[in-house]
């Protein structure tokens, strides 16, 4: 009998692999299934461990929802200015670079959308823990683009950022409802954007984008 407990207990991973395991597989499949329909037991099953190696890590599965959305932020953001920062000194581009990159994303075959909308539809309650996390990051999002507007030497430069949030935003739904491809209604955000620069900033009318045949 205590050969047989000496075995579960090597079968089982260190209490760090297992949290770290457990965590992988609960933001996949939160992302790609939705947190709703994803439950502890599916969890553990994917993850190989058992049930209590995850409620030593999370006390519930909220606190592994909130661990999900903070880790995304993080992530999301750290790679935003990894890859933007560079243009800094040329607004144009900077502006250019981002839209373009989310038009790419959010109209490639597969996209899931954003993962605080996501998150924010399924979960209406505005107590909700997760709400913090997903707050925060539009609002460190909206002030990067108060600083590109701001770069850019607008008559309006918080009107500019918001409208710049509301276009991505946007993007990120409309991925969700027409989807990408193409010919997606998302391509047009580059263009958009700078339509609205120029709008502020007295440039010639922009012509309308050609779609693709």
């Amino acid at each position: 009998m205590a050969r047989a407990a000496a075995r579960s207990t090597e079968r089982q991973p260190e209490p760090h692999l297992a949290k770290d395991k457990v965590f992988t597989v609960a933001a996949d499949l939160f992302y790609r299934k939705g947190i709703h329909s994803v439950g502890v037991e599916e969890i553990v099953r994917e993850a190989g461990v058992a049930k209590i190696s995850l409620y030593r890590s999370f006390a519930s599965k909220d606190d592994l929802v909130v661990a999900y959305l903070e880790d995304r932020s993080r992530t999301f953001l750290r790679q935003w200015d990894e890859a933007f920062d560079r243009y800094r000194d040329n607004p144009r581009a900077q502006l250019r670079a981002i839209m373009t990159y989310i038009a790419e994303r959010t109209t490639k075959e597969g996209y899931r959308g954003c993962p605080f909308i996501n998150f924010c539809a399924e979960f209406p309650d505005a107590s909700h823990p997760g709400r913090r996390a997903a707050q925060a990051t539009k609002r460190a999002l909206h002030e990067r683009f108060l600083r590109l507007a701001e770069a850019l030497q607008v008559a309006q430069p918080k009107q500019l950022a918001d409208s710049f949030l509301l276009l991505v935003e946007g993007a990120y739904a409309i991925s969700q409802t027409l989807g990408g491809g193409r010919n997606g209604v998302g391509r047009s955000l580059a263009w958009a954007s700078e339509a609205l620069v120029d709008a502020q900033t007295n440039k010639a009318r922009c012509k309308p984008p050609k779609r693709g045949r």
